[in-house]
């Protein structure tokens, strides 16, 4: 995972710079190591097209979940934790589960456009992956979306609505938030964390739309 980190930052993946493509390009690379089929959606807007990767598991089995992340960055940051920690995380969940047994089919996404100017437009990644699903009646039962799922700090400020859930201002906790509709979903997952606490959070609050997740 380390080393799907250290490859994203070295690119710049805005998506003003030619870099984003190489950035996809390794993702597909990392993709068909585990023999996925994989699938890439054009998005269509003023400045060229992007493009979400999918890649398919079980695609024939009638139960779907999605397990995603979004590989662009905004203007020249290099987005270790915004969202290249995400984009390894749904790599090493695809590297972890491929092999298994599953009764269900899974869509390991790779979402661009999630940062400005795009967010929460209908050019966002995930919108136009939301979209389409819905246009073709294919229905999921439920999304897990990876948005900066490494970072760490000593101190760092917890909204006083969420004391309650988080006990600690320090930085060494994944925190798993859905809405009231996805609750269900969530507790099912039963997500837990290797060395690291896991906190549940059930929030109608901005929180809870701030990245892919609005799309779903």
């Amino acid at each position: 995972m380390k080393e799907i980190v250290k490859t994203l930052t070295s690119l710049n993946r805005f998506f003003k710079s030619k870099e984003i493509y190489q950035a996809q390009r390794f993702i597909i690379s990392e993709f068909k190591k585990l023999n996925l089929n994989i699938k890439l959606q054009p998005i269509y807007t003023q400045f060229g097209t992007f493009y979400n990767i999918i890649a398919l598991l079980n695609p024939n089995k009638k139960e779907k979940i999605v397990i995603s992340a979004h590989y662009d960055t905004f203007k020249d940051y290099p987005g270790a934790d915004d969202n290249a920690s995400g984009i390894a995380g749904v790599i090493e969940c695809a590297r972890r589960l491929v092999n298994e047994n599953l009764d269900i089919s899974i869509d390991f996404v790779a979402f661009c456009l999630e940062e400005p100017p795009f967010f929460a437009t209908d050019k966002m990644g995930s919108f136009v992956y939301a979209k389409n699903l819905k246009e073709n009646n294919k229905k999921i039962s439920g999304a897990i979306v990876f948005e900066m799922i490494r970072y760490y700090s000593e101190n760092q400020i917890i909204p006083p609505e969420f004391k309650d859930v988080i006990p600690s201002n320090k930085g060494d906790f994944i925190l798993n938030v859905a809405n009231e509709k996805s609750r269900n979903f969530l507790e099912k997952l039963n997500l837990k964390a290797n060395n690291l606490k896991s906190y549940n959070l059930v929030t109608e609050n901005t929180l809870a739309q701030m990245s892919d997740n609005k799309s779903f």
